[in-house]
């Protein structure tokens, strides 16, 4: 009777995912696929996977987690990462054309040599991103998106014509300052 009650337990916090490995593209072309036990599926936690030449078209990963992923070469071509957090993600050559990116947190991510056409980028956040060399990026939709000052731009890109927000880089004294009036609001109650 212990053993189905365990296994009802464990039924009812199962995953609905529907599917769970995902055979991507021999881009190395030796005759080897990467194989990955990871579950591509809204608001997953891919942070840290090594996605190289993923095929993720068309994949619905609205408020999923890819921090500090290796998505390299991958085709996330008309795919919904809006929402999602992708800090410090390595994109290089990456296809991200007709994306949904809205929302979507680039901080520190490397976009070098991406194809960003028709991508919706509405505020997104590309502080300390780099976007050098980013292909089709004036057929993009860039409004309210936040850069600051360590933003690399490709050639020829100046974000205010696009409409993007610029936030300053706060200087380090601003740190302790903010943090001696929390301690002082939080002493007076």
């Amino acid at each position: 009777m212990l053993n189905y009650f365990f296994g009802f337990a464990l039924l009812i916090n199962a995953s609905p995912a529907s599917a769970s490995i995902y055979q991507w593209f021999d881009g190395d072309n030796n005759g080897s696929l990467w194989l990955s036990n990871s579950v591509a599926e809204p608001y997953s936690d891919l942070s840290s996977e090594i996605l190289w030449w993923a095929n993720l078209e068309n994949a619905t990963l609205h408020h999923s987690h890819f921090v500090f992923s290796d998505l390299s070469f991958a085709n996330l071509y008309e795919a919904n990462l809006s929402a999602s957090d992708l800090s410090y993600s390595n994109l290089f050559n990456s296809n991200l054309e007709n994306a949904d990116l809205s929302f979507t947190n680039f901080n520190g991510a490397d976009l070098q040599f991406s194809n960003m056409g028709n991508a919706n980028m509405f505020y997104a956040n590309f502080i300390n991103a780099n976007l050098s060399n980013v292909q089709n990026w004036d057929l993009s939709f860039w409004l309210a998106a936040k850069y600051n000052a360590n933003t690399a731009f490709p050639d020829g890109m100046n974000p205010v014509d696009y409409g993007m927000l610029y936030l300053e880089v706060p200087s380090p004294a601003v740190i302790p300052t903010f943090a001696m009036l929390f301690w002082l609001q939080r002493r007076r109650r």
